[in-house]
């Protein structure tokens, strides 16, 4: 999608209806060219619909503001550019892929994803009208022991945006929100580069915004916010404000790190007070520590966890 498509898609967005005659010499171009760009975007999913003497209109606007998101960055103190893209594999693996090329503090969206990836190399479910995008942070340290503080800061100003927008939901440590019992957002934070020298940690995120239903594979177990609501939330709006509030914190988290939003955290945490199995043992969350780990009790031992697969036993 190029600067032309943009500026037709905020057309049709401003307007009920446009004439591709208004479009055409906006743009200094042809009306054929024109139709073969609306042809274009409905292929790539854009509901647009055409009426005769009324001209194109846009029937669903539940869209991703390009225009807007760019406007953000530009007025941005931390973030440096906006990558749109209609459908990609996985955002973070496009931002491995070209990381040498993107500025730091770049953020990569794509509408479709064929093979988004949770913890632990799981399949990420695609549904329709959420939030898919990559954040890479270029940094001249890079440290194994800033993957899991980093991790826990992103979903704890996802789920305070969410909780300004009067969703009442929930961190599970280290990488959900939940909502309702179930999944409402995954985090997923991978290292690129040498470890204890220059490289890049990118900070993959999935929200379940707008979906009406969820799959029977997964139904069970995760849920949109519109399901869980009934309400129809601005994702560009969304994402604006989760880009916001990451950049208001994170001098915060980079000067103190962790323990600067730990009560925080532990406000919103599910994992607290419960039994839970790490890699299938048996223990007693009790604590956040410091440094984000969870702290339990084993057999009457105190045990620190960093990483691992972690279930509530509800």
């Amino acid at each position: 999608m190029d600067e032309k498509d943009i500026f037709i898609l905020r057309k049709l967005y401003e307007n009920k209806y446009i004439s591709g005659e208004e479009l055409a010499s906006s743009l200094n171009i042809s009306r054929m060219a024109i139709n073969k760009r609306i042809k274009s975007l409905k292929a790539l999913g854009y509901k647009i619909e055409s009426a005769r003497k009324k001209g194109y209109e846009l029937s669903d606007k539940d869209i991703i503001r390009i225009w807007e998101m760019k406007d953000y960055i530009q007025s941005s103190n931390l973030f440096k550019e906006f990558i749109y893209l209609d459908e990609v594999d996985s955002t973070n693996t496009y931002v491995k892929q070209n990381q040498q090329h993107l500025e730091s503090s770049t953020v990569v969206y794509a509408e479709r994803q064929t093979q988004g990836r949770g913890r632990l190399s799981r399949r990420w479910v695609d549904l329709e009208k959420g939030i898919k995008m990559s954040i890479l942070l270029k940094l001249l340290l890079l440290d194994l022991e800033k993957i899991v503080p980093l991790t826990l800061f992103t979903g704890l100003v996802i789920n305070r945006v969410l909780r300004k927008y009067g969703v009442n939901s929930f961190i599970k440590w280290s990488n959900d929100i939940y909502l309702n019992g179930k999944k409402v957002c995954g985090i997923l934070c991978e290292l690129s580069g040498e470890v204890e020298g220059f490289g890049s940690i990118i900070i993959g995120i999935g929200i379940n915004v707008n979906a009406k239903s969820i799959p029977d594979e997964i139904k069970d177990i995760a849920t949109s916010l519109k399901a869980e609501t009934s309400q129809d939330f601005d994702r560009t709006r969304l994402i604006i404000d989760i880009l916001k509030e990451f950049e208001k914190e994170f001098p915060n988290f980079e000067t103190y790190g962790f323990s600067h939003f730990r009560d925080e955290y532990k406000n919103f945490c599910i994992n607290l007070g419960k039994e839970i199995l790490v890699n299938g043992q048996k223990m007693l969350c009790m604590d956040i520590g410091e440094n984000g780990e969870l702290v339990c009790e084993k057999d009457g031992k105190i045990v620190e966890i960093s990483s691992g697969e972690v279930t509530i036993r509800f």
